[in-house]
């Protein structure tokens, strides 16, 4: 399902996209750009850093699903914290492979490593925020949303 099907699905707009439609939408992006990068013969050393940048972070995902995610970080942080911490806990610690079959044999991606790879689509499709600054926000946003629970 793309972030746009989900909007349509329940009548929202991107301003009205609740958690479950964010994160569902970079979920899949992420994932399918996850698997791309396993697969990709191109880096077989897939903890090298520059294997990383080159085969994972670089790749562009959902802008309008971004865009929507970093306004919420505008209007609405408790949403946008859960968002990240929801990501953070399935590709990052786990919590996804007992939830969906597609995550149960895949190898964790490093929690920097998918803030940066998420800072990095991001840059392009929401600019009143650098990528240093995203990067920050991300990193941070798990703990807030603990807090905030």
């Amino acid at each position: 399902m793309t972030f746009n099907d989900g909007l349509a699905t329940g009548g929202l707009t991107p301003n009205e996209a609740p958690t479950g439609v964010i994160a569902k939408a970079l979920r899949w992006d992420l994932l399918n750009d996850w698997v791309r990068y396993l697969n990709d013969h191109r880096h077989p050393d897939k903890t090298a850093e520059m294997a990383y940048v080159w085969g994972f972070i670089n790749r562009d995902i959902g802008g309008d699903t971004l865009r929507c995610l970093w306004g919420k970080h505008e209007t609405d942080f408790s949403t946008f914290a859960e968002t990240v911490w929801l990501l953070h806990r399935e590709f990052s610690e786990g919590a996804g492979a007992d939830k969906h079959p597609l995550f149960a044999d895949l190898p964790l991606i490093p929690a920097d490593i998918l803030f940066r790879k998420i800072a990095s689509a991001s840059a392009p499709v929401f600019r009143k925020l650098t990528e240093d600054q995203m990067l920050k926000i991300l990193r941070k946003a798990p703990q807030d949303y603990d807090a905030m629970r």
